[in-house]
Formats: structure tokens, C-alpha cells, sequence
């Protein structure tokens, strides 16, 4: 049983709006019960196949990534043959609510909001550590802590909620963002060290310390060639749009196959900040400085609040409008 193209259109507008609603009540506890068994799987498929060889590394993704890729289509079209659209749209809504993480975001940055402006440094450290998943090398000052946490609401903007949405549109049923999230989870557990380590400057896989991990880093950086732009685009939107187009033109040379590096520079110069390489950290801006604007301050984690929000209603805008004109269109 076929959709009409109105029809999808209204599927996915919707699916996104309460997709956005449910996430709200989602606990970080609850969503990593939801990933538990995609970790195991995981990890037991690099404990049998990693011998650091490219070849492995890409038969493990491929192993992790198409069954999640065939579930979310086999849930999407069974229930539509099943129950009808109402209940395909519901599977969709549950996936893309549990993917999707925008107040997991806010509550983190309003909790080290706080601790910073209570200078309780070392407990905004802890929380930042706790985000990133990985220790900080040393002890932090608060601009420091400031544009850590910057950073990491910046990637998981783009992450977890923007481009988790555009590969929703762009992939049957629920399979979209079900793959992206756990391609994002494969390069983060097997390609963990560093937004570009393992690849040359044209991106080519195998020239890496972890020859295996860096299929998972490759995959990824395919995954986000598309997103990364359209999520530094809003950024500029709702931001200091000429800072933040000038960062992205001129500040992305050194690395120009890195995603993150696309979303950090847009968004250091939407929020008008300066970000300092830290290139003993996992995640962030690990080579050239970022953003033309002053270094990071407690303030400015109320005004990425602010960013963030506004991007979020833009893209939700962009996609009625597309959803309007595509009804009025048939």
C-alpha cells in the first residue's frame, strides 16, 4: 500500500513536529538503554574482525550499519501495511524522537551555565567530560571551559538534531536518521582520536595509525558532507550571517574534508567568538583558529542558547515551507 505525495509530505512535516515534542520527554538514561544492544553488536564484530586492516574495518560497518538501515525500512513499511499511515507514522515519530536529542543540549548548557557563573570549575570540568565522554588533558580555566562547551553544543546541534532531520527527509521511513546515528556511534567508538587523524588531505582511507577505524571515519564524513553545510548555513541564518559565511570560506582550508570543522567555524562566527586549537582533544577545533570575534566568556552560553533555539525554528520553517509549496505543487 502505496503514499500519495501529499501525503508523505504531511507524514514528515508532522513526523518531525512531534518527533520534536517526544524527545522533550526522553531521559539520557532511557535513550541509552535504546543503544545498548547496537553497542554490544558493536563491539563484539570489532572484537572478531579488527586486524587493523581498511578491508575489515569496512565489512564491520557494513555489518553494523545495514540491518539498522533494513530495520528502519522493514518498520516503517510493515506497519504501513499493517495498520495503515497512522501507525508507520508513529514508528517514525518514536525513531526520529529517540535519535534526536536538542533538550539534552539545553539541559547540559544551562547546567554549566550555572557552574560557571557559580565558579565551580572543577564541577562544570566533570560535566564536560561527562558530555564529551573523554577527560580533559588538565585543568581548565572558565574561558576555557566556556568554549569547550561551546564546541560541544555547536557539533551536537549539527549531530543531533539537524542532520539526524535531513537524513529523515531524505531516506525511506525511519531509515534516515537510524543510520546516521549509527554511523556517528561506529566513528566515535572506533575512530575515537581527533576530528581528522587517520586521513590525508584529500580524505582517502588507509593512511592511518587505525586502519580499521578509519572506513568508520570516511563513512561519516560522507554521511555529513551535506548536513555539515546545511547546519552551517543555519547557523549564518540566525546568526551574524557575513562573520559567520567569512569563517566558513576562509578558515576551513586546512582541513576542508572535515565536517565539524565546516559547523565550527560557521557557528564560532554566527555567536562571535574565537576558538584556539586544542589538538589533545577528541572532538572540536583540534587545528587553526576558529571564529573572529572575543574568546569565549560564561555569557556566551546563554547567547548559543538563543542560537540554537532559533536555528531549530528555522529548520522546522524551512521544512513547512517545502512541505506547503510541495502540497500546492500536486
Amino acid at each position: 500500500m502505496g503514499m500519495s505525495p501529499r501525503a508523505l509530505l504531511r507524514m514528515i512535516f508532522l513526523s518531525v513536529l512531534f518527533a520534536l515534542i517526544l524527545e522533550h520527554y526522553l531521559t539520557w538514561h532511557r535513550r541509552d538503554r535504546m543503544v545498548d544492544p547496537f553497542l554490544r553488536w558493536a563491539a563484539l564484530l570489532r572484537r572478531f574482525l579488527d586486524a587493523g586492516t581498511a578491508g575489515l574495518g569496512l565489512l564491520a560497518w557494513l555489518l553494523a550499519v545495514i540491518p539498522v538501515f533494513l530495520l528502519g525500512i522493514a518498520a516503517h513499511y510493515v506497519a504501513l501495511s499493517a495498520g495503515g499511515a497512522a501507525l508507520a507514522w508513529l514508528i517514525d515519530v518514536l525513531a526520529l524522537g529517540a535519535v534526536i536529542d536538542f533538550k539534552g543540549l539545553s539541559d547540559r548548557l544551562n547546567t554549566i551555565g550555572g557552574l560557571l557563573r557559580a565558579e565551580q570549575f572543577d564541577a562544570a570540568q566533570e560535566a564536560i567530560e561527562a558530555w564529551e565522554g573523554a577527560p580533559l588533558p588538565g585543568e581548565f580555566d572558565a574561558p576555557g571551559l566556556a568554549s569547550r562547551a561551546l564546541q560541544l553544543a555547536l557539533l551536537h546541534a549539527h549531530w543531533r538534531v539537524l542532520a539526524p532531520i535531513l537524513w529523515f527527509v531524505v531516506l525511506p521511513g525511519c531509515s534516515g536518521p537510524l543510520v546516521y546515528a549509527a554511523s556517528l556511534t561506529l566513528r566515535r567508538r572506533w575512530a575515537p582520536a581527533g576530528n581528522a587523524e587517520g586521513t590525508g588531505s584529500s580524505g582517502s582511507v588507509g593512511l592511518g595509525r587505525d586502519a580499521f577505524g578509519n572506513w568508520a571515519r570516511a563513512a561519516q564524513r560522507t554521511l555529513d558532507w551535506l548536513p555539515a553545510r546545511l547546519s552551517a548555513l543555519s547557523f549564518a541564518v540566525v546568526g551574524n550571517f557575513e562573520e559567520s559565511l567569512h569563517c566558513w570560506r576562509t578558515q576551513n582550508l586546512q582541513n576542508p574534508t572535515d565536517p565539524a570543522r565546516i559547523v565550527l567555524a560557521a557557528g564560532a562566527g554566527a555567536l562571535g567568538v574565537h576558538f584556539e586549537p586544542a589538538p589533545a582533544l577528541p572532538f572540536g577545533v583540534t587545528d587553526g583558529d576558529l571564529g573572529t570575534g572575543d574568546f569565549p566568556g560564561v555569557e556566551h552560553l546563554q547567547n548559543m542558547e538563543g542560537l540554537l533555539a532559533r536555528t531549530l525554528v528555522f529548520a522546522v520553517v524551512v521544512l513547512g515551507v517545502m512541505t506547503v509549496g510541495g502540497l500546492l505543487s500536486f
